[in-house]
């Protein structure tokens, strides 16, 4: 078993890296602001990261999921808020249109994505109805010409600023799970509305938001693959969107770590550097140790991905592995750093916040760990 990266995946890992630490200089002044200087989304369009996933042939860079995985693993040691776009571009919602969309709506969306001009959101989430997606009360009635939405999604992440939303309602609620379907739904369409920004533990600038339908109206051919097929189309991309949850985790990790080892050489305590204690010694070889067990789980996912292996398993293994690690990894840095890694502007205490909420979405952990016996007991 061959562990190299390739030359242009070691290449591909340098430039991002390259990138994101010249980004990083604007953290301490977003801490201050709150606001994400516009140089952020345009030097990460320009680099073409809107496009990672998607086709040549629509503008997209195409690269494969190893590859994929350590761009996005260098990008999440960026804020969350620095890149949430692309976050949602490298999503379910390209991975849906890709597959599933009209050659129509595919020529219509899919080179404005790769460019970064058109924004993407994915609304699957509901009040009622978050692991349990069948418990959705949003529906889609056809009207004639139309389809006819109504409901609530909740949770939708950049909803305030994205230019399509991929919207999943039940078509016949007799079916259960066989009787939801996807929609292209434009913002800007009579009966969409957007709710107030929902306040977080962390990811603090406005990203969440609660969005409605009100007897919205939207062509027939807004429909996104097959009459009651959406369910599966969710699916299909959650495994991939798992991996990606994966690697958002181990990039907070890395930079907590980062900071902490730093920290440790430069803290002085009782004369000598906190790094000369050797329970610091341990908490840091603990902390790398158990981050770079999370990215062998994460690539190896990653590559079955790349050759259309099942993956569900591993992507449950990566999903709860990854994130808890991570998790695990800034509490511990946190713990280096003592009092000072709680004050805000500290870039461990902003791990420590911005990466709790990767346990919860895209399937929680303790889901997860139901997948995972269900795979390992039939």
């Amino acid at each position: 078993m061959d562990f190299n990266l390739s030359s242009d995946d070691i290449a591909m890992q340098q430039s991002t890296r390259d990138v994101v630490n010249e980004l990083l200089k604007h953290e301490p002044n977003f801490h201050e602001t709150n606001e994400i200087p516009a140089v952020i989304d345009e030097t990460l369009s320009n680099m073409g990261y809107y496009g990672l996933s998607i086709p040549q042939e629509y503008g997209g860079l195409e690269i494969d999921k190893v590859t994929g995985a350590l761009v996005q693993l260098e990008l999440a040691r960026l804020p969350p808020q620095f890149w949430a776009p692309i976050r949602s571009a490298l999503g379910p919602t390209p991975h849906v249109l890709v597959n599933h969309g009209s050659k129509e709506q595919k020529e219509k969306w899919l080179p404005e994505i790769a460019s970064g001009h058109k924004k993407v959101a994915f609304a699957l989430t509901e009040p009622d109805a978050g692991s349990d997606v069948t418990a959705m009360h949003t529906t889609a009635v056809k009207k004639e010409d139309r389809w006819v939405l109504n409901g609530t999604k909740i949770f939708i992440t950049n909803a305030n600023i994205a230019d399509i939303i991929i919207v999943f309602a039940k078509t016949d609620a007799s079916q259960g799970r066989n009787g939801i379907s996807a929609f292209i739904v434009e913002p800007s369409t009579p009966g969409f509305s957007l709710g107030k920004p929902m306040k977080t533990m962390g990811w603090m600038v406005e990203g969440l938001f609660e969005i409605s339908f009100d007897n919205c109206e939207i062509p027939l051919q807004n429909l996104l693959g097959e009459e009651n097929k959406g369910f599966y189309y969710a699916l299909e991309g959650l495994s991939e969107a798992r991996v990606n949850v994966g690697c958002q985790a181990l990039g907070g990790g890395d930079i907590a770590l980062e900071h902490a080892i730093q920290y440790a050489k430069d803290r002085v305590t009782f004369g000598v550097p906190l790094a000369s204690h050797q329970v610091i010694q341990h908490k840091l070889a603990d902390m790398s140790m158990e981050q770079h067990v999370a990215r062998l789980l994460l690539l190896e996912a990653a590559w079955g991905l790349q050759n259309n292996k099942d993956i569900r398993l591993q992507s449950s293994y990566v999903k709860v592995f990854c994130t808890e690690t991570a998790h695990k990894t800034a509490d511990s840095a946190l713990q280096i750093f003592g009092g000072s890694g709680y004050m805000k502007g500290m870039v461990v205490e902003r791990v420590y916040r911005d990466i709790r909420v990767l346990r919860i979405y895209e399937g929680a952990s303790e889901i997860q760990r139901n997948m995972i016996a269900k795979q390992i007991l039939k």
